[in-house]
C-alpha cells in the first residue's frame, strides 16, 4: 500500500492527487491521509471534492503501522529505546524522482510539483479537474452569480463573458502569505514589478488589442493600484500611462468559493503570465486554447533546482537583474 498526505492549498493538493491517479493506473493499492497535513495548518483544508473528486482514505490501523505509532504501551517502549521506524518518505528537492513511481509499502509526504509524475494518466487528470463540472458545483452553491445580477460588484458569470470574448491574458499576483519573512526568502523577489511590466510588453507585442485580467489574493493592494491618480500603489506608478487601461481587477463579492470561481475564470484566459505559484500553474495548464501563451518567471524558487517545474509551453522572461 501507498498512502500519499494530502496538505497545502487547493493547487498543491491537485499535485498530490495527480500522482495518486499515477500510482493507482500502476496497479498499486493507494490511499490519502487528508488530516495529518491540516494538523498544523489552520488556513487550509481538503479542497478537491467541489471537483467532484472522492479517493480511498487510509484506516487508522493502517496509519499507525505505516507510520510506527501505536498507542500500546510496549510500541512506546520499544519508539523509546530504539526510536521511530516509520515506512516514509519526505520530499526534499524539488526534482522528479523516478523512484517515487517504483515504491510501495510507504507513506509519501511531499508536493510533487511535476507533471513528469502524471504524463501517463493526462487525459484523466484533465477529467478530473474539469473546469466545467466545476463550475456547476459553483452555480448550485451560488457562488458564481448570473449575468446582470443585481448590486455593485460583478460576478463570476459577468467576468467570464468579458474573458471569453476578447483576447484575455491572465496576469497572477500572488501575495498574502508570500509576504511572511519564511516565505519570502523561498518565493521573494522573483516576480517582480519589472517581470509583470515585461510580460505585459510581450503579451501585447504579440496580441495587440489584448485584455489583462488581474488575479490577487491581496485586495488591499490590488485596490491601491487602480486609486485615483496620485494614490496608485508603486507596480502602476511604474507601468507607462495608459497602460492599465486594459487591465481589469477580478474582484469577486464574499467569499467563500471565491478561489475556486477564480481559478475558473483564470482557466479560461487564453493566456497567461504566471505567478510562482502552482494555482496560476494548474490554470493555464487546464486551458484548453491550443495556442496559448504561457509566460513564467526565469526562477520559480529560491535556491533549490526548479527545473522540473517548467513545462514545454511555459516561456520563460529573464529579466536582467535576476540573471
Amino acid at each position: 500500500m501507498i498512502i500519499i498526505q494530502l496538505a497545502g492549498g487547493l493547487g498543491n493538493q491537485m499535485f498530490q492527487y495527480a500522482l495518486y491517479l499515477q500510482l493507482k493506473s500502476l496497479g498499486r493499492e493507494v490511499k490519502i491521509d487528508d488530516v495529518a497535513g491540516f494538523v498544523e495548518d489552520e488556513q487550509r483544508t481538503p479542497a478537491l471534492s467541489p471537483f467532484g473528486i472522492t479517493y480511498a482514505r487510509p484506516s487508522q490501523e493502517e496509519l499507525r503501522r505505516m507510520l510506527d505509532s501505536s498507542p500500546l504501551l510496549w510500541h512506546r517502549v520499544r519508539r523509546k529505546l530504539f526510536g521511530r521506524h516509520k515506512k516514509a518518505y519526505f520530499e526534499e528537492g524539488k526534482l522528479f524522482i523516478p523512484n517515487v513511481l517504483t515504491w510501495d509499502d510507504i507513506y509519501l509526504e511531499g508536493y510533487w510539483q511535476t507533471e513528469k509524475y502524471f504524463q501517463q494518466v493526462e487525459e484523466e487528470v484533465r477529467e478530473a479537474y474539469d473546469t466545467d463540472r466545476l463550475t456547476a458545483y459553483l452555480r448550485r452553491s451560488g457562488c458564481w452569480g448570473m449575468s446582470g445580477s443585481s448590486g455593485k460588484r460583478r460576478t463570476a458569470q459577468n467576468y467570464l463573458e468579458e474573458i471569453d470574448n476578447t483576447c484575455s491574458v491572465s496576469l497572477h499576483v500572488r501575495r498574502g502569505d508570500y509576504l511572511t519573512p519564511e516565505n519570502q526568502a523561498i518565493f521573494g523577489g522573483i516576480c517582480t514589478d519589472a517581470y509583470y511590466i515585461e510580460g505585459i510588453r510581450r503579451m501585447r507585442e504579440r496580441f495587440p488589442g489584448c485584455r489583462f485580467f488581474l488575479f490577487t489574493n491581496d485586495k488591499a493592494w490590488a485596490a491601491r493600484q487602480f486609486a485615483e491618480d496620485g494614490k496608485r500603489g508603486a507596480l502602476a506608478k511604474i507601468l507607462a500611462d495608459g497602460m492599465l487601461k486594459d487591465i481589469t481587477w477580478i474582484d469577486l463579492p464574499g467569499a467563500g468559493d471565491n478561489d475556486y470561481a477564480e481559478f475558473v475564470l483564470m482557466s479560461r484566459c487564453k493566456h497567461h503570465i504566471l505567478a510562482n505559484s502552482s494555482f496560476s500553474w494548474w490554470a493555464s495548464y487546464l486551458n484548453r486554447n491550443p495556442e496559448k501563451t504561457v509566460f513564467a518567471p526565469q526562477r520559480w524558487l529560491n535556491g533549490t533546482d526548479d527545473s522540473d517545474f517548467y513545462r514545454a509551453d511555459m516561456h520563460r522572461i529573464v529579466i536582467s537583474q535576476e540573471a
